[in-house]
């Protein structure tokens, strides 16, 4: 472009303007412009790019103090919460046996939650049984004791642990999205091992609530296959049978026992 404006459009366009070829100092010529254009483009592209940079490093940074102060609101939230539900137990000894009941009950509900959710750790069965009855027995409560639930919890080595959480959400679900009021068609829970001992399984059944949404418990139940693939990979099985009357689950997972390094 620039040898033919000005070495054939220019002596065309201006009458009288002698043109004489010069080879060497064209091939300068262009050189020149050349490395200036790319002296220029790799400017821009290199203060472009350390501008975008200083960006993700800002909006890093944002997010990091925002993650902070996500987790001290997380660190200062349960200790009040507790602190309060243990002031209400207090003021509510001298009134009520079961308003206290509840308030203990609760918090106790809170707390394993809580800390039982800060890691992936296995924990032990039977703490986690101990929750499924509190979570029961809280919403015992909530309907005046009108709950039609069949618990059956086979004895378990009290060595047995399993993935956090797990059982508890299903049973939340049980309870929160099932119509657990009629005597004829109670909710069922059961927990039992294994005939050679090297499986747990657990079988809910429950009729559905009329004004039950149809993906309800769809982000409990995706959280939950989740931990379970993370923990235990193929080696257990989830069988889920979900229509518009009742919802069945059955889930069977394998046996893992705390070490005890001092026995």
């Amino acid at each position: 472009m620039w040898y033919l404006v000005s070495h054939v459009l220019r002596p065309a366009i201006l009458i009288g303007y002698a043109w004489k070829f010069n080879f060497l100092y064209s091939v300068i010529n262009i050189f020149f412009a050349f490395f200036k254009f790319i002296f220029f483009g790799f400017a821009y592209a290199i203060f472009w790019k350390v501008t975008k940079r200083e960006q993700n490093i800002l909006l890093t940074e944002k997010g990091k103090i925002e993650a902070e102060y996500a987790f001290l609101r997380a660190q200062i939230n349960p200790h009040f919460l507790f602190n309060t539900l243990s002031l209400f137990y207090v003021k509510s000894l001298p009134l009520s046996n079961e308003l206290s009941d509840g308030i203990v009950t609760l918090s106790q509900i809170m707390r394993y939650s809580l800390e039982k959710n800060e890691n992936g750790n296995l924990v032990l069965l039977s703490d986690e049984l101990e929750h499924v009855n509190n979570l029961i027995k809280i919403n015992q409560m909530r309907f005046n004791n009108n709950l039609h639930i069949d618990l059956k919890i086979e004895d378990t080595f009290p060595s047995i642990q399993i993935v956090p959480l797990i059982i508890i959400t299903i049973v939340e679900n049980v309870l929160k999205h099932g119509n657990n009021t009629l005597a004829k068609d109670p909710a069922i829970i059961h927990l039992f091992n294994s005939s050679d001992g090297y499986f747990i399984h657990l079988y809910t059944y429950n009729r559905k609530k009329n004004t039950l949404v149809a993906d309800a418990s769809g982000i409990g139940m995706e959280n939950i296959k989740k931990r379970l693939n993370y923990h235990y990979g193929d080696n257990y099985e989830l069988i889920v049978d979900n229509n518009d009357d009742f919802y069945m689950l059955k889930l069977k997972v394998p046996v893992s026992h705390q070490i005890d390094f001092y026995s």
